[in-house]
């Protein structure tokens, strides 16, 4: 097990990744390792080993996975995926008495699990490969090194995908170490990003309620603490599940929410993310106390006292928690901006009166994006626009730039 002071992926020494890169970069492998087959080379390919905490989405992304690579190869792909912990090795093969030309042999039987036709693609994902038992594991080592059980090879097109929590003290693993086990596979580990989760969200058409919530107030994503007690804690997977319940609820797009439907949320969301947060997320739906960072781009008016009043009683804590949201609202849903229009003002002038320190965040996590990404260009082109404005000019970035020199 891993100790306190050394986290696994430390263990490991393997890369820290959003669960977007992790997307990018096995979809993007997939494809390079197909276009290479079809000129003529004939590629290895590579099995992939997803880490992460639970409910961070690594089994929806390898779904998300699937459904781009049917548009990017135009051809129906499919997805087995295969739950260790609630396995066998009878449940993927058994050896069958077969009797011919006076000799007993054995033949053996594969089930559905294990995927045929040999002109199809698809992927084939071993859930919590680390929680099945040692038997069980061996079989699926063969899987991820030679892409086939026993005699039994995968097709071609068929690619090969694992995923596992850490060997942390928050869950029971049976992780298989040596040197041949972890050469096997190309291994990766991610971690909770709001980033990732907003924009998810809003590609998913997650109820509007759960998206400002977590954009308010990001640390309420994954909460660790109840994890590390054992309580029932709020994770991605939980709020999408909360999600679905506020649109069941609300499938006439009602604004606000009857009492006897606070009390039913009360009992579903506790439920799943635990019910002190789900009273945290009752309490921001009736009275909205907390400071919403869509406000800050649309509405600044409407808030602008509340921000000034953190200012003025030097709540650093406060503001630094705001613009940590806020970050996580433009990066995460990217929302649209006339060039002359009120928005650009009202994060102009956000950024100008916020103190350095939270202004450094802003600066900072622009940082962590990757060059390529279209959150970069999004916040790129918003600093060259908000650069007209004098006072987001000589209060934010020419303030940034003199504590930076210093």
């Amino acid at each position: 097990m891993a100790t306190e002071e050394q986290k696994y992926f430390e263990r490991l020494n393997i890369p820290v990744l959003s669960i977007e890169s992790i997307k990018e970069l096995i979809q993007e492998d997939i494809v390079d390792t197909i276009n290479c087959w079809n000129n003529g080379i004939d590629m290895e390919k590579q099995c992939f080993h997803i880490i992460g905490p639970a409910g961070v989405g690594k089994t929806s992304i390898c779904d998300q996975i699937r459904r781009n690579l049917v548009e990017i190869l135009n051809k129906p792909v499919e997805m087995i995926m295969v739950k260790s912990p609630v396995l066998s090795r009878d449940d993927i093969m058994i050896p069958f008495p077969v009797v011919g030309d006076g000799l007993k042999t054995f033949e053996m039987l594969y089930s559905d699990f294990v995927p045929k036709g040999e002109d199809t693609y698809g992927l084939f994902v071993i859930d919590e490969c680390s929680r099945g038992d040692h038997s069980l594991q061996q079989l699926f080592w063969q899987v991820q090194n030679e892409c086939k059980i026993h005699l039994k090879e995968f097709p071609k097109g068929w690619f090969i995908i694992t995923t596992d929590n850490p060997d942390d003290s928050e869950y029971q693993m049976d992780t298989m170490e040596d040197a041949a086990g972890l050469r096997r596979q190309l291994h990766m580990y991610t971690e909770v990003s709001t980033k990732d989760f907003l924009n998810y969200a809003n590609i998913n058409n997650f109820h509007p309620l759960i998206i400002e919530f977590i954009s308010t107030n990001p640390d309420m994503l994954y909460d660790f603490g109840a994890q590390k007690i054992g309580s029932v804690f709020a994770n991605p997977a939980s709020w999408e599940k909360v999600s679905n319940h506020l649109r069941k609820m609300d499938i006439e797009g009602k604004s606000e929410f009857t009492n006897s439907q606070y009390r039913r949320l009360e009992s579903l969301a506790g439920g799943l993310v635990n019910v002190n947060v789900a009273n945290l997320l009752i309490e921001f739906a009736k009275e909205g106390k907390d400071i919403n960072p869509k406000d800050i781009f649309y509405n600044l008016p409407k808030i602008r006292t509340q921000i000034k009043t953190l200012i003025h009683n030097h709540d650093n804590a406060g503001i630094s928690k705001i613009m940590t949201g806020f970050v996580n609202y433009l990066t995460g849903t990217i929302p649209a901006y006339e060039k002359t229009g009120k928005e650009l003002s009202y994060v102009g002038e956000f950024l100008a009166m916020v103190p350095l320190d939270a202004s450094a965040i802003f600066v900072t996590s622009i940082d962590t994006l990757s060059r390529d990404s279209k959150e970069f260009r999004y916040m790129t082109q918003m600093h060259v626009e908000l650069m007209k404005q004098p006072a987001y000019k000589a209060n934010f970035y020419e303030a940034i730039v003199k504590l930076g020199n210093k």
